[in-house]
């Protein structure tokens, strides 16, 4: 008897969301796709600044996973998959479901890395619980971010501008950085973002880490001690324990590994992207959103390719990519390579890229 194959797609990430969107347009298959999520919402990080300074509602940044399987005609199962056995091809989730697959890709992202989010710290990760943590952090009398990247930057700039709006800005908000300030962009962003921060009036430190916790400060490694009400680590990225425990090939961070085809070496069945991947031969590359646009159509057309039997494309990262952070205020920072430059056009530029994005999926 002819059974069709199935494609399960675990995660709602940029990755994924293409793979729907082209599925709007595919009504002849010769397979099943099903896609499982934690949350039948995915919520678009791009906006997150925007929504903690008050520009847009929860609904602006959310993404329906459920109503567009539906549009796409694909299979949607709320559930958070806890164990995965790639040489049975079954998965078990958090609600006691099992899940079988012919072929499955990954798209789940990352968490943050931080002990602190086992104790007392707000955790914005998974991404649906951003709205409620980061209220109750900006509403906080003393907040404290951890990390100069730029989550941590736009979080306290956006933080900022949202508590001078609301009258809230008695207590500063503080950064922490382990490392300069939007290091991994480069000398031109460090130097933007400082003075940036100098005219916000946000207390940051940087190169340096925390070293304790008390019921009421931090102490750093440079002996600073830091009063807080509501700690906020955005430290980098953890990788989810999954890959780990399937004895899938994954890096020294615990990330699953996949070939330039997105495939895992060791089972061509079992595709990824996005951050919850490491590709092999960029073991260095950035967690950063743009790659995982990028693979989208790789990822997909390869999919269908395996199941076909047919070559597979292969992915190749672009060296350098724009990238725009909020500053707060509607002003934005606009970088590129070593360029960095700010004003209000870049968060115009900003705001126009995020909205039609979001509108693609409505």
């Amino acid at each position: 008897m002819f059974r069709l194959s199935h494609i399960l797609l675990v995660g709602g990430g940029h990755a994924h969301l293409s793979i729907l969107r082209n599925l709007l347009n595919e009504t002849a298959r010769d397979f099943e796709v099903t896609l499982i999520s934690s949350s039948k919402y995915q919520y678009y990080s791009g906006m997150f600044s925007g929504f903690t300074e008050g520009l847009y509602s929860e609904e602006e940044i959310r993404i329906d996973l459920e109503s567009l399987c539906k549009k796409a005609s694909v299979s949607f199962i709320e559930d958070t998959i806890i164990s995965f056995d790639p040489l049975q091809k079954v998965l078990l989730g958090f609600s006691g479901g099992i899940y079988n697959f012919d072929v499955i890709s990954f798209d789940i992202g990352s968490g943050i890395n931080s002990e602190l989010t086992k104790t007392i710290g707000l955790n914005i990760k998974p991404n649906y619980q951003f709205p409620d943590q980061i209220k109750t952090f900006r509403s906080s009398e003393k907040p404290v971010v951890i990390g100069g990247g730029s989550a941590g930057v736009e979080l306290a700039l956006s933080t900022l501008a949202w508590r001078r709006k609301k009258n809230r800005n008695r207590a500063p908000v503080t950064l922490i950085s382990s490392s300069p300030l939007l290091d991994s962009y480069g000398a031109a962003a460090t130097k933007k973002i400082r003075g940036i921060a100098k005219n916000h009036d946000l207390r940051f430190y940087e190169n340096e880490q925390v070293e304790d916790v008390t019921e009421d400060y931090l102490l750093t490694s440079n002996g600073s001690r830091i009063a807080y009400s509501a700690i906020l680590p955005v430290t980098g990225p953890k990788a989810s324990s999954i890959f780990k425990q399937a004895l899938l090939p994954i890096d020294k961070a615990g990330f699953m590994m996949v070939e330039d085809t997105l495939q895992n070496h060791e089972f061509p069945f079992v595709f990824g992207a996005g951050d919850c991947v490491t590709l092999a031969g960029y073991e260095h590359l950035p967690k950063n959103g743009v790659y995982a646009v990028r693979q989208g159509p790789v990822l997909w057309k390869n999919i269908k390719n395996y199941l076909s039997r047919q070559s597979l494309d292969r992915f190749y990262p672009q060296k350098k990519f724009v990238s725009i952070l909020s500053t707060g205020n509607q002003n934005g920072l606009f970088t590129y390579g070593g360029f960095a430059v700010q004003g209000k056009w870049a968060w115009t530029l900003k705001n126009m890229i995020d909205k039609r994005f979001m509108n693609k999926h409505h």
